[in-house]
């Protein structure tokens, strides 16, 4: 119980201190979940699976964070990304279009 790191202190490493805002995504589906559970899911502004959504680092996203620590992902940020920025982030299709066959 001491030796463990706790997940949402922002005074117990340097790396957590430095760290803005938690990078939240749904991995799970909230479907079967009791309705306080899909509540927290929405107030995070998570609706579809694989979402993604930034929140400021404070008690009260811990806090949502922390109830639904088993369907969410969660990353420290130090700053939210633009729009283009996760768009130069995307692989090649794998494939080149050459011509229209209509």
């Amino acid at each position: 119980m001491f030796g463990q790191q706790r997940l949402f202190s922002s005074s117990s490493s340097a790396a957590t201190a430095a760290a803005k805002y938690y990078k939240v995504t749904l991995n799970r589906s909230t479907i079967g979940l009791s309705k306080d559970y899909r509540a927290a899911a929405k107030t995070l502004g998570l609706h579809r699976l694989h979402q993604t959504t930034f929140h400021p680092v404070n008690a009260s996203s811990a806090g949502l964070i922390l109830k639904l620590k088993e369907i969410v992902k969660v990353e420290n940020v130090d700053r939210i990304p633009e729009k283009g920025e996760s768009l130069t982030a995307k692989p090649d299709r794998g494939y080149k279009v050459v011509g229209s066959m209509l």
